[in-house]
């Protein structure tokens, strides 16, 4: 099913404030466009390394498919680069 949405998902890309209820924790909640999704479920997650350049040039990502109260399904990651960390809402899968 996750793979069907997949193929039909809404490219997004835009950063967004990601809440915690602890950290560290995965994600309760995020903001975008300024409305609040608060997270039901995380369906799948993973991380994706840059092994590819020296240690202080990397870049990693943290992937998380999560579902929101809306019963709407995206796919969010945490940018990791050198000096700077942040939140994209990358895309909605719609199932």
């Amino acid at each position: 099913m996750l793979a069907e949405a997949e193929a039909r998902a809404q490219f997004i890309d835009e950063e967004i404030e990601v809440r915690f209820a602890t950290k560290p924790g995965p994600p309760t909640s995020f903001v975008w466009r300024g409305k609040e999704y608060c997270i039901v479920e995380i369906l799948s997650w993973r991380r994706k390394l840059d092994l590819r350049r020296r240690w202080w040039q990397r870049r990693h990502r943290d992937y998380y498919v999560v579902r929101t109260d809306t019963g709407q399904v995206f796919e969010i990651y945490l940018h990791r680069a050198p000096g700077r960390r942040y939140w994209v809402l990358f895309r909605e899968l719609v199932t």
